[in-house]
């Protein structure tokens, strides 16, 4: 049998290193995206500047950073700190799930098996796998939100889709803790979310017209396209400040030495303190970001200037595209409250189990029930930002709320759970009040990119969920919205 450190060490550098190779692809989507350059030609990276192909052994993450001293191999221009920023960040955003899921064991619903981390990744690989993928794509929605006010739907679409398909294979026994819906929840969300699929079937099935031709609130909701950006393709040639780079180098190692220690621990303790020192230093990621003045500041006020004259009239049409939705959630409604056999029925058939004669294949592998829990997350989140956006344009008659940041929330409902992003969502406020505070001396802009504090906040209630939940105030909403939805919630287990 393995030594417990060894077995804690392989793992630890195994997701330290997807972290950081995460990290360096990112950094590429970062930077050509907003560009409309393609990821896929060229297949390799080269230097901005001389525009020398980068060789594979000068691209490994930090490392090549530090071995050339933060410079081009061959014409010695400085390499921007965001590189080592944003691959640093990561890892230490997957160490942080690790730690939260399986190492400290602060989330409900996940295994608590005491073979070590080999057996917890065995059972609940797949919401790691997801979470990991989710903040991934806020990472780099949030840094291009941050210099472009720009979010590209393609990243919550992925999210979407492996949320969906993850949660689909991950319900064993004892992840019937986790943020899971009742089953009238759960049979309104499926049709809610097939509404919403029979719409998207319906536009993608027009015609194809020229987008400046196409009318205004379909083209915002339905497709994200760069802003127009006048900036050079490349950072202008400056020495760029370091600190923020070995700053999170220093965080990291920091984190990997301290969840060893942890690991091997029969009780691990100081998770909060491990979580709450990393998330502070993304907090200042943000507002150092979001105080530089930038070009796309005054673009986005003259944008949102322009729009509000119509702002009222674009959100009432996405209110129809949301009626098949709504009248579809309606009937799911109604079927799971109808007499008869046919609650019982749809209910024995969300929660089939998968067995091959009396073995139950994949630790009670319930598909539908998964899919439905995926789905109840997605729908509802994505109603809590439809329903600020629509009702806050209607009443001030300019866009309240990005349909960016709903497809954002939507994505982290479908993976996290739609109490997460309800916690997320209160938070962000605050959040982002304090950090336009802190930022106001250095830049005086009247926009506030949202999409950042969203996916930081979204990171805190995921890794915090069950002591936020503990909070006073918290607990007594949580006592007031069972009563509000007669239990019939997935906030409250079951």
């Amino acid at each position: 049998m393995l030594n417990p450190v060894v077995v804690t060490v392989w793992w630890l550098g195994f997701f330290s290193a997807i972290g950081l190779c995460v990290g360096s692809f990112l950094n590429v989507v970062i930077f050509r995206l907003p560009r409309n350059r393609s990821l896929r030609a060229p297949l390799w990276s080269a230097c901005p500047y001389c525009e020398h192909q980068i060789r594979w052994y000068d691209n490994l993450p930090i490392a090549s950073f530090i071995l050339l001293s933060g410079k081009c191999r061959d014409c010695r221009a400085p390499i921007p700190t965001r590189y080592l920023v944003v691959e640093a960040s990561m890892a230490l955003v997957v160490l942080m799930l690790l730690d939260a899921f399986v190492i400290g064991n602060v989330r409900s619903g996940m295994s608590l098996s005491r073979f070590g981390l080999s057996d917890c990744l065995a059972y609940d690989w797949p919401m790691l796998v997801a979470h990991i993928v989710l903040f991934a794509c806020l990472f780099s929605m949030s840094a291009i939100d941050l210099e472009h006010y720009w979010v590209d739907v393609r990243f919550t679409n992925l999210a979407t889709g492996v949320g969906l398909v993850l949660h689909t294979l991950w319900t064993p026994g004892h992840s019937m803790d986790w943020c899971r819906p009742f089953d009238t929840t759960a049979v309104m969300a499926l049709l809610a979310l097939a509404g919403l699929a029979i719409t998207w079937i319906v536009l993608i099935c027009q015609p194809r017209v020229d987008p400046e031709d196409m009318p205004e609130p379909m083209e915002e909701q339905f497709q994200a396209s760069p802003q127009s950006t006048d900036e050079p393709p490349f950072p202008p040639l400056k020495k760029p400040a370091r600190g923020p780079g070995w700053v999170a180098v220093v965080l990291l190692a920091g984190l990997f030495l301290w969840l060893m220690v942890a690991a091997s621990q029969t009780e691990p303790r100081g998770h909060s303190v491990r979580a709450l020192i990393p998330l502070a230093f993304f907090f200042y990621l943000i507002v150092r970001e979001g105080s530089v003045a930038r070009q796309s500041d005054q673009e986005i006020v003259e944008a949102i200037e322009e729009e509000r004259f119509g702002a009222r009239k674009m959100v009432l049409a996405e209110l129809v595209l949301l009626l098949p939705a709504l009248f579809l959630g309606v009937v799911g409604f109604y079927l799971m409250r109808v007499d008869g056999n046919l609650p019982e029925q749809i209910s024995d058939a969300l929660h089939w189990h998968v067995r091959i004669g009396n073995v139950s294949m994949l630790r009670h592998w319930s598909p539908m029930y998964g899919f439905a829990t995926a789905a109840s997350g997605y729908v509802i989140a994505g109603a809590l930002g439809w329903a600020v956006r629509i009702v806050f344009t209607l009443i001030f008659g300019r866009e309240a709320f990005g349909a960016g940041d709903i497809h954002l929330m939507a994505a982290a409902g479908c993976v996290a759970g739609w109490p997460v992003v309800v916690l997320a969502f209160f938070l962000t406020c605050g959040l982002a009040v304090l950090g336009w505070l802190i930022s106001s001396p250095f830049k005086r802009s009247r926009a506030v990119p949202l999409g950042p504090w969203l996916s930081l906040s979204c990171l805190i209630v995921a890794v915090f969920y069950d002591a936020i939940l503990r909070f006073p105030i918290v607990a007594r909403a949580v006592d007031a919205s069972r009563m509000l939805f007669l239990r019939n919630s997935q906030l409250f287990g079951g």
